[in-house]
């Protein structure tokens, strides 16, 4: 990404995307993906746990490049509108 686009999308994630999370789907499937983590980590041992919290660091990392990969996507047809 450019610095430029790199400037918006940030600009974009930290004061205009979370209002398109406030529907009832989105707060339903956050709260049970939270309940359903949170008792897959109290089932594990300490051992157990720290690779899930890397593997869930892994995956916040994959979700923030998709959501850039989305971001420019939609940059770039919004330009061919």
């Amino acid at each position: 990404m450019t610095d430029a686009l790199q400037a918006l999308y940030d600009y974009t994630l930290e004061s205009r995307f979370s209002a398109f999370l406030q529907g009832q789907n989105y707060r339903d499937a956050a709260e049970l993906f939270s309940r359903r983590l949170d008792a897959l980590c109290q089932s594990l041992p300490q051992e157990r746990r720290n690779e899930l919290d890397q593997l869930c660091d892994t995956l916040y990392a994959q979700r923030d490049l998709e959501l850039q990969a989305m971001f420019q996507a939609a940059w770039h047809v919004a330009r061919e509108l």
